[in-house]
């Protein structure tokens, strides 16, 4: 059990009198206590925009879909929309699921006013699940694969995201099951109607 003095969140004047880097090493200790107080705190006294970055990379690494929302709520005041953007892009090949759950609240971090930040939403929109679709061999050689639409046992390949869906909506372009060449038909479904099957080199 964390007593009042073994716990920074009771008493956070304490890390007014240590450097910054402390501030950040004690913030870090009670992000797995109680991470919303932790937030609430590294608000109130750190400054530096690499702890902020620090802190938003944990975020993505430990909340759940849900969680991440709050991590959001307080870092991107301090990171801008546009930084913590590139930083999801940069993450989509490795780590997309953790770019899907993040991007799914940014749109009401997004000022609808913004021009810019709407058009870096869609940007990433467009990029998020199509990394997830697409196979890279270590010798750098790029596969398409090939999806089977569950419900109708229909082959596909990955053509996007329904603009809006939040990645919910996923473009299916319908192929032949003969020749697996596409029909010119295309269906949208979500992703958990997919099933991803052997990848195919690109042409």
């Amino acid at each position: 059990m964390i007593t009042p003095s073994e716990s920074t969140s009771q008493n956070p004047q304490d890390l007014m009198n240590v450097s910054e880097q402390e501030q950040f090493k004690k913030i870090c200790t009670l992000l797995k206590q109680d991470f919303v107080e932790a937030l609430k705190i590294a608000n109130s006294t750190l400054r530096s925009k690499k702890y902020f970055q620090n802190l938003l990379e944990k975020g993505l690494e430990t909340a759940n879909a849900s969680e991440i929302e709050i991590w959001l709520k307080y870092l991107i005041p301090r990171l801008g929309v546009r930084y913590v953007i590139t930083i999801l892009e940069n993450k989509i090949p490795h780590h997309p699921q953790q770019v899907r759950n993040a991007s799914y609240w940014l749109p009401k971090f997004v000022k609808s006013t913004s021009e810019k930040e709407l058009n870096l939403l869609k940007n990433l929109e467009k990029k998020m699940l199509g990394e997830e679709y697409k196979a890279v061999t270590p010798s750098g050689k790029a596969y398409k694969l090939i999806l089977r639409i569950k419900a109708t046992n229909e082959y596909a390949v990955f053509g996007g995201y329904q603009l809006g869906s939040h990645g919910s909506g996923v473009i299916a372009e319908i192929l032949d099951p003969q020749t697996l060449y596409p029909t010119g038909g295309v269906k949208v479904v979500s992703p958990g109607d997919l099933e991803i099957l052997d990848p195919q080199p690109y042409d």
